[in-house]
């Protein structure tokens, strides 16, 4: 048995259908499961299909879940989610030969013919954010990347062997108990932990193929073009997948939010300005306008976190931590968001 995942809660529902929807259409021989981390209700009705399957977390009982929903931000509990579901994926149905995870917010164009290949050799296949130096001075940098992780863990393959469940047991233990986005303590969510598992764990392989995981951290590497009507990377690879982190359907000729990406603008390259309309017409298709705005039933405002972990807190230095948070979620958006720039400012920018 085949089978692949994503996560989603309700808002996300038209993403993740949009992914299942388009990774079937090449790779119909594989089950996809759609986890929902709200509640299952008859909101996922309109998104059908005989391969699909829906399982709510609540479900699952999945342990130290209630622990997450108390103490990350719902982003922060749909990337710690990952081992667990993958685990549980292979623990109750040992049938499985293998497991992909996939984000929400990507779409198909190709098979997975070469992951499938590798998976052959190696326990877990990972995508590295890029494979090669970022030579101009634009956004992402080299110096971004070294703070967010060294693979992009929107993307993972985990092979059903005693090595590939050791190594989610030992990511999943690490993203409940610091799963969270802190870059101060250097952490980001799930990724950061995957730097050292090639140094801890054997059968660990990396795709090359920069048709895999096509995303605004490696359009530096990877130029983007068309042949007989398909897309092509580099002009020699079929395009597979891409990964449309932070893609605002209702600001579609951007490929990616402002803030954190500048290399390519509207109307530099036409095959990526085509890749995004199409992509936003799929979800518009599929329902995007009318469930982006639902919020999640764990969706927990920042300042209601820092609330939550100063009474949590055992230590007065702890306290004190999320005392100082939770005044500043109590200040006008505005001057939140100056800081924040002013924090990324610096953060660019300094010179060691």
């Amino acid at each position: 048995m085949k089978c692949a995942f994503t996560t989603a809660t309700i808002s996300y529902l038209p993403k993740a259908f949009t992914l299942a929807e388009t990774f079937l259409k090449f790779n119909g021989n594989y089950h996809f499961f759609i986890f929902i981390i709200d509640p299952l209700d008859d909101r996922s009705n309109p998104f059908t299909h005989d391969k699909i399957k829906y399982i709510s977390i609540d479900q699952l009982e999945i342990e130290g879940f209630s622990e997450l929903i108390n103490d990350y931000n719902i982003s922060e509990i749909s990337f710690s989610l990952k081992p667990a579901l993958s685990l549980w994926l292979l623990e109750t149905k040992p049938e499985i030969e293998f497991v992909f995870y996939f984000d929400s917010d990507m779409a198909f164009y190709h098979d997975v013919s070469i992951a499938e290949s590798m998976l052959n050799t190696y326990d877990l296949l990972l995508t590295p954010h890029f494979h090669h130096p970022v030579t101009d001075d634009k956004i992402p940098s080299e110096l971004d990347i070294l703070r967010t992780g060294l693979y992009n863990l929107g993307f993972a393959a985990f092979r059903n062997t005693p090595n590939g469940k050791e190594i989610l047991i030992w990511w999943k233990n690490r993203v409940f108990q610091y799963g969270i986005e802190n870059h101060d303590l250097g952490l980001t969510a799930d990724q950061m932990w995957i730097n050292l598992v090639p140094l801890f764990f054997k059968k660990v392989g990396f795709l090359e193929h920069p048709g895999y995981n096509f995303a605004y951290w490696n359009v530096h590497e990877r130029e983007l073009s068309m042949k007989n009507g398909k897309f092509e990377v580099n002009d020699k690879f079929p395009l597979v997948f891409v990964h449309f982190a932070d893609y605002d359907p209702q600001n579609p000729e951007w490929f990616t939010n402002q803030k954190h990406f500048n290399r390519i603008e509207p109307g530099q390259n036409a095959f990526l300005d085509q890749l995004c309309k199409e992509y936003q017409e799929r979800l518009i298709e599929n329902l995007y306008l009318s469930y982006y705005q639902i919020k999640s039933q764990y969706s927990l405002t920042g300042y209601k976190r820092a609330v939550n972990k100063f009474f949590s807190s055992k230590k007065i230095k702890e306290k004190f931590k999320f005392l100082i948070i939770s005044i500043f979620y109590l200040l006008p958006k505005s001057i939140r968001a100056g800081l924040r720039f002013c924090s990324m400012f610096y953060i660019r920018n300094v010179k060691s």
